[in-house]
């Protein structure tokens, strides 16, 4: 029988981290259209809470240092220790989040990584070496006290890593070859343990296929941004829940060390019915705006996560690293954020996983 203090224990080794992607600091270029899709009367209480409304519903979102210390302050209370930041280029209005974070005196609080897509780690062409530059750049973030690390197999101050796994970039980036993945990746192990951590912990996001792709590029471990399940029509959050449980039974399946992932909700109406550039469909059909999930009463979403942090503790060999990824802390308008809400600015689901986490 599990005891309240074992799940205690659980709670207190799994290292909970959630999923940054920053369209709310800054309202200019791609930011404008993901802002632009809560700007609409049922969408707009999804907004962070730092977030202005107007009069005919229109969303403009500014952080400031302020804000984002007191983010810092918010997930540290519920018991996140990281944040996974997408990673974007420096002029990105998606990239200003991180800025923030950087220059917080209370970054100690909330640790960091980088989720990264491949186009960002390799080079065009790859044989002309800039591929190496960005792993200097990785391992000089890796080497900050606040980046997130984890101990697996004894070594204690393992940097992690999560990629964003897609084929295409492997044949631009890479000259269409997982072994100069696996060259770059092992030239930035090279880099880090010079600088006296431990190996990269590098987890591949593409779900249980990513399980072949682990051992060829000489990564550690597979997750995904969301968990695997089927559109339903107004679905409720307990099928959302359940199948993401059974993911992560499929993704241990696949024979790998495996980060769990946790999902808070998935309802992208906002972003169906007011498409953001980079998503837009080819259909000329109207998007179906009855398929979604119902986002979570706030004990439904506890009562998820800690099936996560129990999943963890009783699959150590499965989980060696201890490692929870949620989704999300701020996709807003994809369905599915921690982030204090203008509709609900004190932040009921972080009080929700605090029950958990702390």
């Amino acid at each position: 029988m599990v005891t309240s203090s074992d799940c205690n224990a659980m709670s207190n080794s799994v290292v909970a981290g959630a999923i940054r992607w920053d369209a709310w600091y800054d309202p200019r270029d791609n930011s404008v259209f993901a802002q632009r899709s809560l700007s609409w009367e049922q969408y707009e209480g999804r907004a962070p809470a730092h977030c202005r409304v107007a009069a005919d519903h229109k969303v403009t979102c500014v952080g400031t240092q302020e804000t984002l210390d007191k983010e810092i302050r918010e997930a540290a209370s519920s018991g996140l220790k990281y944040w996974a930041f997408v990673w974007y280029g420096p002029n990105s209005s998606f990239r200003t989040a991180w800025n923030l974070y950087q220059s917080s005196s209370l970054r100690h609080m909330v640790g960091w990584c980088g989720i990264v897509t491949l186009d960002l780690l390799g080079s065009l062409p790859f044989k002309n070496g800039e591929w190496r530059n960005r792993m200097k750049e990785w391992a000089g973030y890796m080497s900050q006290p606040h980046y997130q690390k984890v101990t697996v197999n004894d070594a204690p101050v393992r940097p992690v890593l999560f990629l964003l796994w897609h084929p295409q970039d492997v044949k631009n980036y890479f000259a269409d070859s997982v072994d100069n993945v696996r060259l770059a990746l092992g030239y930035l192990r090279d880099l880090v343990k010079e600088s006296g951590l431990d190996s990269p912990y590098i987890v591949i996001l593409d779900g249980p296929e990513g399980a072949s792709v682990t051992a060829e590029c000489g990564a550690d471990a597979i997750s995904n941004y969301i968990s695997g399940f089927r559109h339903e029509m107004v679905g409720p959050y307990r099928d959302l829940d359940r199948q993401t449980r059974a993911y992560w039974r499929t993704l241990a399946a696949a024979g790998v060390p495996i980060v769990p992932i946790a999902m808070v909700g998935w309802d992208t109406r906002a972003r169906r019915a007011h498409p953001v550039p980079w998503e837009r469909s080819e259909s000329t059909a109207p998007p179906n705006l009855r398929q979604y999930y119902v986002l979570p009463e706030p004990a439904e979403l506890g009562a998820h996560l800690q099936a996560a942090v129990d999943y963890i503790g009783r699959n150590a060999r499965a989980c060696p690293s201890q490692l929870l990824l949620i989704y999300s802390w701020d996709e807003c308008d994809e369905g599915g954020g921690l982030i204090p809400t203008v509709e609900d600015p004190s932040g009921s689901y972080l009080s929700a996983i605090a029950r958990v986490l702390r």
